[in-house]
């Protein structure tokens, strides 16, 4: 008997120390913690940074799956901004824009740091348009040319650690149309339009075309693929990329992301569903208002540089009211897979007559709430790793 119990409570021990080894490996306890996520707390950087400070902002930026798709070039007091192609998402995003949307991200919060550290920007986006399979090699997105200035205080500038996408359920709670009118008029410009869907015909209109487009998408192989290869798992998957869309930022409860983490990597099928369920049932079932951003021409690349900058603006005003926002851009997705095959589709004329903006064409979809949960951070690559100082060259 005794030793039918030494080899059970033998056996027990090894189930939990293996337990615990696959819980610490998977990160299941660290959450959004550790070196992947530490730029979140050195984005202030000091003043022995230089011109180099407000770049401590700029990797905060959004940008599609987390690809952080941007490098820059320091040279005194001009810093060049690059889209680096050879992070892209493939026939998720064909023409790169929304990697130009990324890189107009990183510019917003450069220029929102720079402003609120005494400095200067004139901002000269690249003159170019998008194609179908450019060369991997970095592409010059623009110019920041940055002078002394006084420092600006500015509300958004204090959000921008906070500023975090969120997947999760947003309440069923109405934005007044007042602060939706003050979105607008904060983001839109000569070359960008802003466009809120609140209407709740509308909304579920919106909402269905989202749906259908996620499904497009789950079904064509070479999308599923493209998108896979940006999902991070486990702790040692986060550590070595430093990227990617992770267990933690999916939106999933608490007891949902343990799981996950715990349980074997899923393939890109078994994520596909989880992702249409999420879009369905939590994405766009508990939003209460849709935004569109719009432009003269999508694939114009200072146009999406723009749109980028626009959606940065938007989101970090959202996060210092205490709103979340999360991208749905499926449909627009779906719009450039369609031109790359050479197909017509109906999602472009359906998402024109909902935004009512003549002359102008969604280069963005979105959703904003009230959200039921906190969004934790999403890992981005050290400052070295995208910089590089020609100054000392």
């Amino acid at each position: 008997m005794r030793s039918r119990k030494a080899v059970i409570a033998g056996g027990a021990g090894v189930v939990v120390a293996a337990l615990g080894y696959r819980a610490w490996n998977r990160g299941v306890l660290a959450g959004a913690t550790g070196p992947a996520y530490l730029p979140w707390e050195e984005w202030r950087g000091s003043d022995a940074d230089g011109t180099k400070r407000p770049l401590r902002s700029a990797i905060l930026a959004a940008s599609p799956h987390d690809t952080q798709p941007w490098l820059f070039a320091v040279s005194g007091s001009v810093v060049a901004v690059h889209a680096d192609r050879s992070r892209h998402l493939g026939s998720f995003d064909p023409f790169r824009r929304e990697m130009h949307l990324g890189v107009g991200c990183a510019i917003e919060n450069f220029v929102c740091a720079a402003h609120a550290f005494g400095m200067t920007t004139d901002v000269q986006p690249s003159n170019g348009r998008l194609e179908l399979s450019p060369l991997p090699q970095p592409a010059l997105a623009a110019r920041i040319a940055l002078r002394a200035g006084r420092p600006t205080p500015d509300v958004l500038f204090d959000a921008i650690p906070h500023r975090h996408t969120n997947r999760g359920p947003y309440r069923q709670v109405a934005i007044a149309p007042g602060r939706l009118d003050a979105l607008v008029d904060l983001a839109a410009g000569p070359d960008v339009r802003v466009v809120f869907v609140s209407d709740r015909g509308a909304r579920r209109e919106l909402g269905a075309m989202i749906v259908a487009a996620t499904e497009r998408i789950s079904a064509d192989p070479e999308m599923s693929t493209d998108s896979f290869r940006w999902i991070r798992t486990g702790r040692r998957d986060v550590l070595a990329h430093r990227d990617g869309v992770t267990i933690d930022t999916s939106g999933t409860s608490r007891l949902m992301t343990i799981a996950g983490k715990m349980g074997p990597d899923l393939r890109a099928a078994t994520i596909d569903r989880l992702w249409l369920r999420l879009t369905r049932d939590v994405h766009t079932a508990t939003a209460p208002a849709f935004g569109m951003i719009l432009v003269r021409d999508r694939l114009d690349m200072a146009s999406a540089i723009a749109a980028g900058r626009a959606w940065q603006r938007l989101h970090l005003a959202l996060t210092a009211q205490g709103l979340a926002g999360q991208p749905l851009n499926q449909p627009v997705e779906m719009i450039d897979r369609y031109q790359m095959l050479g197909r017509n589709d109906d999602f472009r004329p359906a998402l024109t007559t909902l935004a009512r903006t003549e002359g102008w064409e969604p280069t963005f979809v979105f959703r904003l709430g009230y959200a039921r949960r906190h969004a934790p951070p999403s890992p981005r690559r050290p400052l070295s790793d995208v910089v590089k100082d020609q100054t000392r060259d």
